[in-house]
């Protein structure tokens, strides 16, 4: 048993427009920017299947108010929160409480439940904050047919124990769950354990001979006479005027209201009290505290009980937990999750959490994780990770991808590269160009070497922007007109009209543009034509060979001064070794090409023998480490005297971008 959607109307940042949040598994993350919508969605199933009339109250700040309305002409307001349950084959115990409310879709398909809240707000001149009118119903008719109030029953409120939930909010207060009053986890524990009349009756026989004791010392005597004296002095009330000193409670259920849990050893000799703990180990506590009920409910089912599930405990448990994060360092939150994981794996509970660090998010399935995001209406928006089919070959590839690279879900705009190179070098970049990666929550993802089109969809879907940039590979194996084609075919991929991106070019052209001739000078200018294209769909080239070469024929000097002691590529004298130079160049060009037949026809000479520098840093040592040393060698000024061109453009468009967004 469990919920598979969540319908949410006119709830807060959820607008006019009936929101579908799909749920696929028992274990669900939220994940987005602050104020999305995620803890909304989280009070939204509380609002539905609280167990307290504070849990479920509605006020005036949960009906939605668009961006542009006036408040103080909105005169009714309606909201909806719908939760749809589905049940497995070997849930047979827990069919028979809703039987009579069952939907089917189709014969032969299995049955499931509609449980709806439904609000209505109006403006009054008798109460400011006007008048609410709710109310819980079972909707007995598949979504899309016709509903009427034959088919649309109240839900009973005796079902209201049924399916509970437990809310985890982002500031913890473990120490108020500790108060035996309903509604605490710790009365809710406790309630579990079978005390009977001998035990309760010898417990309080025990207590009355402690506060007898008590009273028989001497001392206490002068005390209790002090206080009733002068108590007696102050008032003449004959109703309160004996003052009577004992233990805070002398029956079994007083004492259990002063119940404490506390710690030891500890670095001070005595135990701690929860308020004595660390923000830290508090909030892993109530935790501890949740998980705690859930086992005990288990455990302490006798058989006649499980017979009975839906009777004394419930069907579903609902753990909703708000940024589990909070105050626990980052190398215990595998712990967490794997704890989440394991209650989520029971038969009658599922957990919804939501998160703001990716170290929690690349603990998750991506197919477990909904996206939410605030449109330019200021309404949420909630969509599924996009992944490929499990049989494409990409599906594997992509979700290690997205699993490696959490943070893709934060951002704002993504920059996609094609190694760790463009990473080291975005990093350094950001600070020259003036734009702060943080500020503006850009991320950087080096996605871009195969089957970036899903990566592509899977932002396109986020409605997150990206930039991409990729490498031109000029005559090497599958370079040039090869990088075209395949930025085409990746772009066709996720939508982009064919007609309209390749014009007069057939399919087959496209499928032999790999072959084409780049050596000619009007094959070479049609191709930089083609580059330029491109950058409308905001990809761009490293070029002629790569970012590597790029950066090293830009900034030689700096390259070239980057070497160990008696290191470097040991580049014969071109004017009395001539022979031996020549064959360093070809055996260089050969190596940066990656072929024995390479000539680098297209590059220059001065290109030519940058490649036995590049040889020497980027093939035969880390590229990231020598970009680190040879970037924290220079300062902004060197780097803005010879920027490559792409980085300008590039830079330009993520500004671009931005601004839309904003």
């Amino acid at each position: 048993m469990k919920i598979s959607s969540l319908k949410i109307n006119g709830f807060r940042s959820f607008g006019s427009s009936n929101i579908n949040i799909p749920i696929n598994e028992h274990l669900v993350g939220f994940v987005g920017l602050n104020s999305s919508g995620k803890t909304t969605t989280l009070e939204a199933l509380r609002k539905l299947f609280g167990q307290s009339l504070a849990d479920r109250e509605l006020t005036r700040k949960d009906f939605h108010i668009g961006k542009d309305e006036k408040v103080d002409e909105i005169t009714e307001r309606e909201l909806s929160i719908e939760a749809v349950i589905d049940f497995s084959n070997d849930e047979k115990d827990s069919i028979p409480h809703f039987f009579s409310n069952m939907v089917v879709d189709d014969e032969g398909a299995n049955p499931y439940i509609r449980i709806r809240l439904e609000a209505t707000w109006k403006k009054s001149d008798l109460i400011p904050e006007g008048e609410i009118e709710a109310k819980t119903y079972f909707i007995k008719v598949p979504e899309g047919e016709k509903e009427s109030d034959e088919n649309k029953p109240s839900y009973p409120s005796h079902f209201k124990s049924l399916i509970q939930i437990m809310y985890v909010p982002a500031i913890r207060r473990p120490a108020e769950q500790l108060k035996f009053a309903s509604g605490s986890i710790l009365f809710r524990v406790l309630k579990k354990i079978k005390w009977d009349d001998a035990f309760k009756s010898k417990f309080d026989e025990k207590i009355e001979e402690i506060n007898a004791e008590f009273k028989g010392l001497p001392e206490f005597n002068t005390v209790q006479t002090s206080i009733t004296g002068f108590w007696q002095q102050f008032h003449k009330d004959n109703r309160y005027k004996d003052a009577t000193l004992s233990f805070g409670g002398s029956d079994f259920d007083s004492i259990l209201k002063k119940l404490e849990i506390s710690f030891s050893p500890t670095g001070i000799h005595k135990p701690y009290k929860i308020d004595e703990l660390g923000e830290g180990y508090r909030s892993l506590f109530y935790l501890t505290l949740v998980c705690a009920l859930l086992d005990i409910e288990e455990k302490l089912a006798d058989e006649e009980d499980k017979e009975n599930i839906g009777i004394n405990r419930p069907l579903l448990t609902i753990l909703a937990i708000e940024e589990p994060e909070n105050h626990i360092a980052p190398q215990l939150l595998g712990r967490v999750i794997k704890i989440l994981k394991t209650i989520a794996g029971q038969e009658n509970s599922q957990v919804f959490l939501s998160s703001h660090t990716p170290a929690i998010v690349k603990r998750l399935n991506p197919e477990s994780i909904l996206h939410f995001r605030i449109t330019e209406k200021y309404e949420t928006e909630v969509n599924e990770i996009l992944l490929p089919e499990k049989t494409d070959e990409a599906y594997k590839y992509v979700k290690e991808a997205v699993h490696n690279y959490p943070e893709l879900y934060f951002a704002k705009l993504v920059v996609i590269g094609e190694g760790d190179s463009e990473e080291v070098i975005f990093n350094r970049m950001m600070e020259v160009m003036d734009v702060d990666f943080d500020d503006n929550i850009i991320t950087f993802a080096p996605l871009g070497h195969r089957f970036v089109n899903h990566i592509w969809k899977l932002l396109e879907t986020l409605h997150i922007p990206y930039v991409t940039l990729l490498d031109l590979d000029l005559e090497r194996e599958g370079g040039s007109w090869g990088r075209i084609k395949y930025a085409l075919k990746q772009l066709i991929k996720i939508g982009i009209d064919k007609k309209k991106l390749l014009g007069s070019i057939s399919d087959k052209d496209l499928n032999a543009m790999h072959t084409w001739d780049f050596y000619d000078s009007q094959n070479a200018k049609f191709l930089f034509e083609w580059i330029k294209f491109l950058k409308k769909y905001n990809i761009f080239y490293s070029t002629p060979l790569d970012l590597d070469f790029l950066m090293l024929t830009h900034y030689p000097e700096f390259y070239k001064k980057a070497i160990p002691k008696n290191g470097g590529p040991q580049i014969p004298n071109p004017d009395t070794e001539a022979e031996k130079f020549e064959e360093k160049v070809e055996s260089a060009v050969h190596a940066t090409l990656k072929s024995s037949e390479a000539t680098a026809a297209t590059y220059t000479e001065d290109e030519k023998e940058f490649m036995m520098w590049y040889n020497y840093h980027f093939l035969g040592r880390g590229k990231p480490t020598t970009h680190i040393q040879v970037l924290s060698s220079m300062n902004n000024e060197d780097i803005k005297d010879n920027l490559p061109e792409v980085f300008t453009e590039i830079f330009e468009r993520i500004s671009t971008l931005l601004k839309a967004e904003n």
